[in-house]
């Protein structure tokens, strides 16, 4: 609401509650689905960003052991308003790293 001012506390608190929010979200669209940290952490951000992890193909190849088909759809979300925008691009590609952390699917 505009003009609201708020803590860093209630800041914090804030943020811990949505992070809690979107890793239990993330952890029912994988439906049990192994899941090394890295990956876990990156499709969090992917999630936190787009809240599209339920129905996102990235999702899908993740669940289906496919991590290098999954790592490039990353790549695949970084349009806003149907335009390709650079801070995106940037953020999928940090995020896709992260996925790829510990694997071998460079």
């Amino acid at each position: 609401m505009r003009g609201t001012v708020w803590t860093q506390a209630e800041c914090d608190t804030r943020l811990d509650q949505d992070m809690r929010r979107y890793a239990a979200a993330v952890e029912r669209a994988l439906d049990g689905a192994p899941c090394s940290q890295a990956q876990f952490d990156a499709l969090v951000s992917f999630h936190y960003n787009t809240g599209a992890i339920a129905t996102a193909t990235l999702t899908k190849k993740h669940r289906a052991g496919d991590y290098a088909g999954a790592k490039a759809e990353f790549a695949r979300w970084n349009r806003a308003g149907g335009r390709v925008m650079a801070g995106l691009v940037k953020r999928r590609a940090a995020e896709a790293e992260l996925y790829a952390t510990d694997l071998a699917v460079a």
